[in-house]
């Protein structure tokens, strides 16, 4: 095992990624999570977990560099999302009937718009949708792209004076609590805020406690009844807290992070193939089913990462340019524009 030291890392963010959407995964087979809302809250903690690093990235990002933080963004997220979305469609193509809904789901995924337009049609038109809605999960990608096209405009190109602003933020944080919308990610940004302004306050030995207690006392008022829209984004919160402690990059902590996002993106491909197999033969016992999806959809993302994400990732500073990385803006803006766009017109002729 190697390690290499870093300035501005927090490495047990890697083993949070990759618990997060362990969580996601074993809470899609069911047996699991005892917890109905496990994997919901899991993709909580990574919101929290966005507001918080890209909101630390962008609270000191110049404006000149606006158009690398697109193109690295695009990067880490396009490329293993629309695979992700490739394969689904494929898959689908041969075994579902395409319909109009069909189609309108697969646009609003290639748009980035799937979070607001096509996760409230689940409950009618699930069985029309690619696999029975098996990409339904694809919304949180959605809402995180949304948000590194958002954030950029208010953390760095609006005037510090608002941008900066504690009660500002405060404010958003309560409109987001308020209307459900999104408080985790606003939550971790709030959190950015403050720690901006107050940093010798996340140095103190006594922020630790802090997270934690804000970590104990929500995770009891959700298990105590409270309102968990209210509750669980101070624990997602208080989670990501406890753990930013900077240190050094871990090989294995690397790959843990590494392998998270397709694990989150592409399990669905091993819990298919474990079911095919299934349905057809007795080489899969039901009492290692689950086990057995579980472990391939591991050695799945492994793969996915070691060969195309990490190979991605190490090229990025040779393919920047500022020419390409305006592209990538004004595709990004484009496409998320044209499927609300779209989604709006469908909504008014009846499409919702």
């Amino acid at each position: 095992m190697s390690i290499r030291s870093a300035d501005d890392y927090y490495p047990w963010f890697d083993w949070l990624r990759l618990v997060a959407a362990t969580v996601v995964v074993l809470s899609h087979l069911g047996d699991f999570a005892r917890w109905p809302r496990a994997g919901e809250f899991a993709v909580r903690v990574f919101f929290a977990l966005s507001g918080w690093l890209i909101g630390g990235i962008l609270i000191k990002l110049p404006r000149h560099e606006l158009p690398r933080f697109y193109f690295n963004r695009a990067l880490r997220i396009w490329c293993p999302y629309l695979l992700a979305l490739f394969l689904l469609v494929s898959v689908s193509l041969s075994r579902d009937h395409i319909t109009s809904k069909w189609t309108e789901t697969v646009f609003y995924m290639g748009t980035f718009v799937f979070n607001i337009f096509g996760l409230r049609q689940i409950a009618l038109y699930r069985f029309q949708m690619p696999l029975e809605g098996t990409g339904s999960h694809f919304w949180s990608v959605n809402a995180e792209e949304q948000f590194y096209l958002l954030a950029p405009l208010v953390l760095v190109l609006m005037p510090r004076r608002i941008s900066r602003s504690l009660v500002v933020w405060v404010g958003v944080a309560f409109l987001a609590l308020w209307s459900h919308i999104y408080a985790s990610i606003v939550l971790g940004v709030l959190a950015v805020v403050i720690a901006h302004k107050f940093p010798a306050l996340f140095r103190d030995w006594r922020y630790r406690g802090v997270a934690a207690l804000l970590v104990l006392a929500s995770a009891i008022g959700l298990f105590a009844g409270a309102d968990y829209e209210l509750a669980s984004p101070f624990c997602a919160l208080g989670i990501v807290l406890l753990l930013s402690a900077k240190g050094a990059r871990h090989r294995w902590g690397e790959i843990a992070g590494g392998m998270s996002y397709p694990l989150y993106l592409n399990a669905w491909i091993a819990m298919f193939l474990v079911n095919f197999v299934a349905k057809r033969s007795r080489l899969v016992p039901p009492i290692t089913h689950d086990a057995l999806a579980v472990a391939m959809s591991f050695a799945l993302a492994v793969t996915m990462y070691w060969f195309i994400d990490r190979q991605i990732l190490a090229q990025r500073s040779k393919l920047f340019s500022v020419p390409r990385a305006r592209m990538v803006m004004i595709a990004a803006y484009s496409s998320v524009a044209l499927g609300i766009c779209i989604g709006i017109l469908l909504y008014h002729r009846g499409g919702l």
